[in-house]
C-alpha cells in the first residue's frame, strides 16, 4: 500500500504513513480480520513520539454478506457534506470493483455507524455473532483477569459468587488459555490457569456436571474395553442398556448420547420399551419413561447438530470456490479443517462428479490442494523428518545433498536447541544419540560444502 503525507493527530507535524479507507473482503480477504483487531493505520509520530490509530473515515464492503458499512470518526467533526465528499469515491470504487450481477441493492443504503466498536459488532452479527455474545465473552475475560489477580484463598469464593457466568464456553476458554500457555512455554501462568480450571470444576454448577459427565464417560470407556472388539450389536445394545439403568442420571444420559450415538437406533429403542413394559410398579415404568424421552431428545439434539454443523461446512466449502484468492481464503478456516471437514469436502466432489460440474469440480480440487498445502510442514520440518528417519549415515548425506539449500544457520540452531533439551531430558531424551549423530553430520556436511566453496573460488 503507497505511503501518503499525514498530519500527527497529536502534535501536527507532517508525517508520512500507510493509511487505508476502502476495506473491501472481496479484493483483500484479511480486511475483515484487520478491522476485527483494530490494529489498521497505525501511525508512528517521529516528532512526538506519538503511537496509535490514525482517525479517519473508513468503509467496509462484504459482497458475500451483503454488508456496506461506513464509519466517520466523530473527532474529525466532518460535516455531512464534507463526509460524503470523502465517503462517496470510496463507496464507488467498492461497486466498480464488483462484477455487474453482484451489484445489488444494499449498496445503494450504506449503513453508516458512529463507533469502532459499532462497526466490529455488525460485522461479527453478520457472521450470527451477537452483541448479547459479545458482551457474555467479555464479561468471561474480565472474570478470568480478575481470577488470576486474586489471592488463591479467593479463588473459590469467587467462582461460586460468579456461579451463572461460570458456563461451558467459561470452561472451553480455560482450557484454550492453558494450552496457549503451554505452548509458549509459560509454566507459571499455565499452572495457574489449571488450579483455577479444577476449582471451577469442583465448585461451580457446570463445572460438577462437566467432572460428572467426564466420570460417567470414563465408565462407560471401562465397560466397553471390558466387551471387547468383538462384540455383536445385540449384547452391546443389552450392556448399554443395563450400564444406563444401573444409574440413569444425566450425567450417564449425556455420556451414551455422546459417545455411542450410532448405536441409539430403533433396536436400542425397542428394548427399552420392552424393558419399561416389563415394569409392574407404576412408579417405576414412569421413571423408566422419562429416561428414555430424554435420552431420545438428546439423540434428536445430537443429530439436529450433526446436520446444522454439515450444512456450514458445505457452506464454507461453496464460498471458498467463490473466492478470487482461494489460499488466502483458506487460511481463514483452517482452525475448522478436521477430519470430518476434509470427508464433506470428499462428499461434495464426489455430488459434483455425478451431476457432471466440472467447473465446480476444479474448484473444489482447488480448495482440497490449498488446504493440503496449508496443513503441510514447513520444507525445513520435512528435510528434518526424513533425516530422522533415513536409516544411515549414507542415506542422510544423499538427503543434506538434496536439501543443501535448507541447512541454513537459523535451520542448525533449531537443531542445537533440540539436541539440548534431548540432553537435558524430556520427551527426547531417548533420541539424544541419534539426534547427536546427525547434528554432526550435519556440521560435517556444512564443513565440507564451505571446503568445496573455497576450493573453488
Amino acid at each position: 500500500m503507497p505511503k501518503t503525507q499525514i498530519l500527527c493527530p497529536q502534535c501536527k507535524q507532517p508525517i508520512v504513513a500507510e493509511i487505508q479507507q476502502l476495506f473491501d473482503v472481496s479484493q483483500q480477504p484479511e480486511a475483515k480480520r484487520l478491522i476485527l483487531s483494530g490494529l489498521f493505520n497505525w501511525v508512528e509520530c517521529p516528532h512526538c513520539g506519538y503511537q496509535g490509530p490514525y482517525p479517519t473515515p473508513i468503509v467496509y464492503h462484504d459482497p458475500d454478506k451483503e454488508l456496506l458499512l461506513v464509519y466517520v470518526p466523530p473527532e474529525l467533526g466532518l460535516s455531512q457534506a464534507d463526509q460524503e465528499k470523502v465517503v462517496g469515491p470510496l463507496i464507488e470504487r467498492a461497486i466498480q470493483q464488483l462484477p455487474q450481477e453482484k451489484r445489488k441493492a444494499y449498496l445503494l443504503h450504506p449503513q453508516q455507524v458512529l463507533s469502532l466498536r459499532s462497526l466490529q459488532e455488525r460485522i461479527l452479527e453478520a457472521d450470527g455473532i451477537t452483541k448479547e455474545m459479545l458482551e457474555a465473552e467479555e464479561r468471561r475475560v474480565k472474570l478470568i483477569q480478575r481470577l488470576l489477580q486474586a489471592p488463591e484463598s479467593e479463588l473459590v469464593n469467587i467462582l461460586k459468587a460468579e456461579d451463572e457466568l461460570v458456563d461451558s464456553a467459561f470452561l472451553a476458554t480455560l482450557s484454550q488459555l492453558i494450552d496457549a500457555a503451554l505452548v509458549g512455554e509459560d509454566e507459571a501462568s499455565a499452572q495457574r490457569l489449571q488450579k483455577i480450571l479444577d476449582l471451577a470444576l469442583e465448585h461451580t454448577t457446570e463445572g460438577k456436571r462437566q467432572r460428572a459427565v467426564a466420570d460417567a464417560i470414563k465408565d462407560l470407556d471401562r465397560v466397553l474395553r471390558q466387551l471387547g472388539s468383538r462384540v455383536d450389536p445385540e449384547t452391546l445394545r443389552r450392556t448399554l442398556l443395563n450400564w444406563l439403568l444401573e444409574d440413569p442420571s444425566e450425567a450417564r444420559l449425556q455420556a451414551l448420547a455422546a459417545l455411542m450415538r450410532p448405536v441409539l437406533d430403533y433396536a436400542f429403542f425397542q428394548q427399552f420399551t420392552e424393558r419399561i413394559d416389563q415394569q409392574t410398579d407404576p412408579k417405576a415404568r414412569e421413571q423408566l419413561t422419562q429416561v428414555r424421552e430424554r435420552l431420545l431428545a438428546l439423540t434428536q439434539q445430537m443429530d439436529e447438530y450433526a446436520q446444522k454443523y454439515e450444512q456450514q461446512i458445505r457452506q464454507i466449502i461453496h464460498e471458498l470456490t467463490h473466492h478470487p484468492n482461494i489460499e488466502e481464503a483458506v487460511q481463514g478456516i483452517l482452525p475448522m479443517v478436521d477430519e470430518y471437514f476434509l470427508q464433506i469436502l470428499e462428499d461434495e466432489m464426489e455430488r459434483a462428479r455425478r451431476r457432471a460440474q466440472l467447473t465446480y469440480v476444479q474448484k473444489l480440487q482447488q480448495v482440497q490442494q490449498a488446504i493440503q498445502k496449508a496443513l503441510a510442514p514447513p520444507p525445513e520440518v520435512q528435510f528434518w523428518e526424513k533425516l530422522v528417519a533415513a536409516q544411515t549415515p549414507e542415506e542422510r548425506q544423499q538427503i543434506m545433498k538434496e536439501h543443501a539449500a535448507l541447512i541454513t544457520p537459523d535451520f542448525l540452531k533449531q537443531i542445537t536447541l533440540l539436541l539440548a533439551q534431548a540432553e537435558q531430558g524430556g520427551p527426547f531424551a531417548v533420541f539424544k544419540d541419534h539426534l547427536r549423530q546427525i547434528y554432526n553430520e550435519l556440521n560435517r556436511f556444512v564443513m565440507q560444502q564451505k571446503l568445496r566453496s573455497d576450493g573453488s573460488s
